[in-house]
């Protein structure tokens, strides 16, 4: 190997970490560390490779000509150290890592894919808790949530979302040309937020014009304060499967059973979903073996889920 020092790992860690997120401040939020801090790291490495890395300007830092073709190298450089040093780590012990989401997306998103984390690292334990509180990180290393964490949290972006509705394959085929929000009642389930106004936003804005002749009289607020309410957001897509009228759902959930056909979309209308799955964790808790682990699992998944 080369007798020449090569830059510190923390000046790449924050190379990376401003490429990914976009600015200075928000890689520090990433790291634990102060915007100064992160500067000075950045101006050791720039004056190491003897090429400035980052444009900066009022809507935060852009990768230089010589940072975009270092970038990819260093990202998989470093996914690379990281994974064998925790992978190495947690094979000396028998590592604990708890989870915090809600209940929909760990019954349709994350269980589903959880065996293969398991497989991968056997001697992990994982405990999940689902709930609609906010994560208590007392209790929680990690929590996947919809939207950010408080200003201690560190919050990486997962799933972007568009908002659809969905119904049987049965009840889609009869269907009528116009109209046909009318054809079938509404679903929702109690842990869903802000019920009324997702179903507003979908067929005002996208899905109807309520002046039209064939949606005369028809009140979207009402049919969802007359929908049928489920316990679970599983229990409600079943009875959509089972044809008992329509749900709204998030691409993420949806789709197991849009793959299988017992699915299917109704509308071509969609929306981009207002909140979106983020994972959070206090700063720090990416020394715990797991945790890392479990962030890069995750960080895979989303990926290859598109």
């Amino acid at each position: 190997m080369s007798n020449w020092p090569l830059p510190p790992l923390s000046t790449l860690q924050a190379f990376c970490a401003i490429a990914e997120t976009g600015g200075f401040g928000r890689a520090a939020e990433r790291l634990g560390l102060t915007q100064t801090a992160v500067s000075h790291q950045i101006a050791q490495l720039e004056g190491w490779l003897g090429e400035r890395l980052f444009e900066r300007g009022r809507r935060g830092a852009r990768l230089s000509p010589a940072g975009l073709k270092l970038h990819p190298d260093i990202a998989a450089a470093l996914q690379s150290l990281e994974t064998s040093l925790h992978q190495a780590r947690a094979a000396s012990a028998s590592p604990s890592l708890a989870i915090t989401t809600t209940p929909e997306f760990s019954s349709q998103w994350l269980a589903p894919r959880l065996e293969s984390f398991c497989r991968r690292y056997p001697k992990i334990e994982v405990q999940i808790a689902v709930s609609y509180k906010r994560p208590d990180f007392a209790n929680a290393d990690l929590a996947i949530w919809l939207g950010r964490g408080g200003p201690e949290v560190v919050t990486e972006p997962l799933l972007l979302d568009d908002e659809f509705v969905v119904c049987a394959p049965e009840v889609s085929a009869r269907l009528p040309k116009r109209g046909a929000i009318r054809a079938a009642p509404l679903l929702v389930y109690r842990g869903m937020r802000h019920t009324v106004l997702d179903w507003q936003l979908w067929f005002e804005q996208i899905g109807g014009d309520p002046d039209a002749p064939e949606l005369a009289g028809y009140d979207i607020t009402e049919a969802v304060r007359e929908a049928k309410v489920f316990d679970t957001f599983e229990e409600m897509l079943e009875a959509c499967g089972r044809g008992e009228g329509f749900a709204l759902v998030r691409s993420s959930l949806a789709g197991a059973g849009l793959a299988s056909g017992t699915l299917k979309r109704c509308f071509i209308e969609q929306q981009p979903a207002a909140l979106n799955y983020a994972m959070l964790y206090p700063a720090g808790a990416l020394e715990k073996s797991s945790v890392a682990l479990f962030r890069q699992w995750l960080l895979e998944e989303t990926a290859s889920a598109g």
